[in-house]
This record gives structure tokens, sequence and C-alpha cells, in this order.
């Protein structure tokens, strides 16, 4: 059970710094994440998928957090840590290292809604199904809405 709250703990992280920006709003949003995984834990294993469920949670807070205050910097956090980077060729790996700082940067200017859906599916590996539980809408629409993110961020990259 330890494993799979520290596997909630890192992959909720990287989601909330990525929605808020700020490391120690992150670690507060995931705690508040976890409390209430841990509390509803006997009934998530019957009736909901527990993954989707403490996402559902985690961007409710996200958002209530946002909400309240205007978005600051990841205080010297970078997102793009928390990601496996290695690789043998240093000239790939520099290049790989400029083109992963660029995605963020583009990725925090994005607004919350387009954010959101990439870092759920592309950084979470979230199926559709689980996307349209925690934003409460049709799988059709989380695969449209992810497209057009994808798109934005593409052109947004120089990429396309």
């Amino acid at each position: 059970m330890n494993a799979l709250l520290d596997g909630y703990r890192r992959k909720g992280f990287a989601f909330a710094l990525r929605m808020l920006g700020n490391a120690d709003d992150a670690a507060d949003a995931v705690q508040d994440g976890l409390g209430a995984l841990w509390a509803k834990r006997a009934e998530l294993r019957q009736d909901h998928d527990p993954t989707a469920w403490f996402f559902r949670v985690l961007r409710n807070r996200c958002i209530d957090q946002l909400r309240r205050r205007r978005v600051r910097k990841h205080d010297g956090v970078d997102p793009a840590s928390l990601v496996d980077t290695s690789a043998s060729d240093p000239v790939a790996a520099a290049q790989m290292g400029e083109f992963r700082e660029r995605l963020r940067d583009e990725l925090e200017k994005l607004e919350p809604a387009h954010r959101e859906i990439l870092l759920l599916r592309d950084y979470n590996d979230l199926s559709y199904a689980q996307i349209a539980e925690i934003l409460s809408i049709a799988q059709g629409t989380v695969m449209s809405r992810l497209h057009r993110a994808r798109m934005l961020l593409r052109k947004r990259c120089g990429a396309g």
C-alpha cells in the first residue's frame, strides 16, 4: 500500500506542480488528495477507479488554489527534473534538454484546461476513461480537447 501511495504522490506532485507552478502549493494539494484517498480507500475499491478519483480530487484542489491566487513561478523546482533524462550521446542529451525546457515553458503558458488534459494523458498516462471521469466529460470530448491541446502546444513549440 505504501508503494501505491508513493506512486500517487510522485505523479500527483508532478501534475500539481505543473498546474500550480509552486512546489509548496503542489505539495499541499497532493497531501490533501492523499488524505482524501486514504479516507475513502475501502469505498474506492468497490465503486471507483482510485487513480481517476485521486486525480479528480487533486485537480479540484489545484483549481481551488488557482482561484485564490495568481500563479507564481515554480520556486526553483524544475518539473523536467522529474523525468528520466539518461542518454548516452551528449549532443542528443543537450538537444533533448533544450527541447524539454522549451516544452515546459510553453506548457506553463497554456491555459489551465489545455495544460491539465496534456498532463493527465501525456505525463501521467491516464486512460481516456479515467480523464473523462476526472474532468466530468465524455471520452470523445477528452479526445478532441487533447488533440486541440497537442496541436496548440506543437504550434507554440514551432514543430507544426
